[in-house]
């Protein structure tokens, strides 16, 4: 059986706020973010909505933390009364979106128990993709998790899914269940979608990431995930960074002040792959973009790294929000952005690469954030020599970050493999780990399923650590089929 993460649901997005639908003397009714609670849990790690009103609520309904949508709430005694009556009654009419994987029949109706006690849910697709399916739900009773259940049941679980579906193989940023709306006695509430599930209406995922003052670089295009294969677009500020990929076509390109382009190999094993080419007017070496508020410094001409990857920003966003007082080791560290980010949290770290040249960009960039340098090493160095030194020395850490290429030459000379090795360098760098620490392992060898990538990681572990989370891809990286980047998140 497939190893699960300890936290299988989203976790609470940062900037992820309650909107009120409707307020009057007996009822509110609100929207609920993905990663809230219904009402408080006792253990204070997640918002929830009852708190966030600041004032006594009635609870009739509830949504799981990781499903998003509308949520009837009673003010009143009176709208106690008549929410209770309506929900046992069954006179709410409830309809939800769920975005699942494969391709489910056109309609149909679950009527198995759920936990014991008899559940029906219908259903109906809306719109069909490679590999998946948008559902218009009704659940027609009200069991916990009854709609994650029976769409599991059917071999269709909701896309995002770590508890019902594959706990490995997350393809979306969140679980995409929403509840779009519910009637009570004629009276409608509706919660608009959220921006995760944007692509499979039809619309524009991207739409606020680019409304976001605060993030100035994303990924505008995706490759064959937004029906251009071979062809990605990346956005920093009033720039572009585009991929093509030999004999793919040509894919759309948003309006900039210029572009630099590389014309990717087909095979790229071998190296002699060109520096891109500027197409419009130069963008200042080195340029300041911003990503949620935090400051990184990106040169787009000068190599085939911008030194800024942008798939691993919710990564850096955790560790901004959450690493404050761990010392961390970010081994491959290149030019340092998980090291800014969680130095502005007040994290100590300890970077190691094996280039100078993008080690040495690392101070300038805590600088661009306000950070003090003297709590941040920086280790010139093989990895794979450092580690062992670190752990003769006795040193240990909070949080171990192992990024790695997919293949590398050490100054041993030998070519060390993801696809092959990973396990050795899984077991170099778990002694480094205090008793509790995090040991973060990142891939994007597509060789290494999320499946294969944990069993790899999983031989160089030391027994009793336990896979705590599988970090989900972000909204401008969709994909059909396993995510091209992994990272799993261990504890010991």
């Amino acid at each position: 059986m497939a190893e699960r993460p300890l936290i299988p649901d989203a976790l609470p997005a940062a900037d992820a706020e309650l909107t009120v639908l409707h307020r009057d003397d007996d009822v509110l009714a609100v929207a609920k973010p993905a990663g809230w609670l219904t009402h408080a849990d006792g253990r204070g790690l997640r918002p929830d909505v009852v708190a966030a009103a600041g004032e006594p609520l009635g609870v009739h309904q509830r949504l799981d933390v990781g499903t998003s949508g509308v949520v009837l709430l009673s003010r009143s005694r009176a709208g106690a009364r008549t929410l209770q009556q309506a929900f046992e009654e069954r006179r709410v009419e409830k309809s939800y979106l769920a975005v699942v994987c494969g391709h489910p029949a056109q309609r149909g109706v679950f009527d198995a128990p759920v936990a014991g006690r008899p559940a029906e849910t219908r259903y109906e697709v809306c719109r069909r993709g490679e590999d998946w399916a948008l559902l218009r739900v009704t659940p027609i009773t009200g069991r916990t998790h009854q709609i994650r259940a029976h769409l599991a049941s059917a071999g269709t679980p909701v896309r995002g899914d770590g508890r019902y579906g594959d706990g490995l193989d997350l393809r979306a940023p969140r679980l995409l269940l929403h509840c779009a709306h519910l009637t009570v006695d004629g009276r409608r509430f509706e919660a608009p979608p959220p921006p995760a599930f944007a692509r499979y209406l039809g619309g524009d995922a991207r739409a606020a990431l680019r409304l976001d003052a605060t993030t100035t670089c994303f990924r505008e295009l995706n490759g064959a995930a937004d029906g251009h294969p071979g062809w990605t677009v990346d956005r920093y500020d009033d720039w572009l960074r585009v991929q093509h990929d030999e004999g793919a076509p040509a894919g759309p390109r948003p309006e900039a002040r210029g572009a630099y382009v590389v014309r990717g190999l087909r095979d790229r094993s071998r190296g002699g792959q060109a520096l891109p080419s500027l197409e419009g007017t130069p963008a200042p070496a080195p340029l300041p973009v911003t990503e949620r508020g935090v400051r990184y410094l990106v040169d787009l001409g000068a190599a085939l790294s911008t030194g800024l990857f942008l798939d691993q920003r919710e990564q850096r966003a955790w560790l901004r929000a959450h690493a404050g007082g761990l010392r961390v080791l970010n081994t491959f560290a290149h030019a340092g952005g998980y090291s800014v980010a969680a130095g502005l949290a007040g994290a100590e770290t300890v970077s190691v690469d094996l280039s100078r040249a993008w080690l040495d960009r690392i101070p300038a960039q805590l600088a661009a954030n306000g950070v003090d340098a003297a709590r941040h090493d920086r280790i010139y160095g093989d990895v794979f020599d450092w580690v062992r030194r670190l752990a003769k020395r006795g040193e240990r850490f909070d949080l171990v970050i192992l990024d790695p290429p997919g293949t590398s030459v050490g100054k041993r000379k030998r070519r060390w493999s993801a696809a092959r090795d990973y396990h050795e360098l899984v077991a170099l760098a778990a002694p480094l780990l205090s008793p509790g620490g995090r040991l973060w392992t990142t891939t994007n060898v597509r060789k290494l399923t999320p499946h294969r990538f944990a069993a790899a990681v999983r031989r160089g572990l030391p027994p009793g650590a336990r896979l705590e989370r599988v970090c989900r891809p972000a909204v401008d990286f969709p994909c059909d089929g396993p995510a091209p980047v992994k990272t799993l998140v261990w504890r010991l």
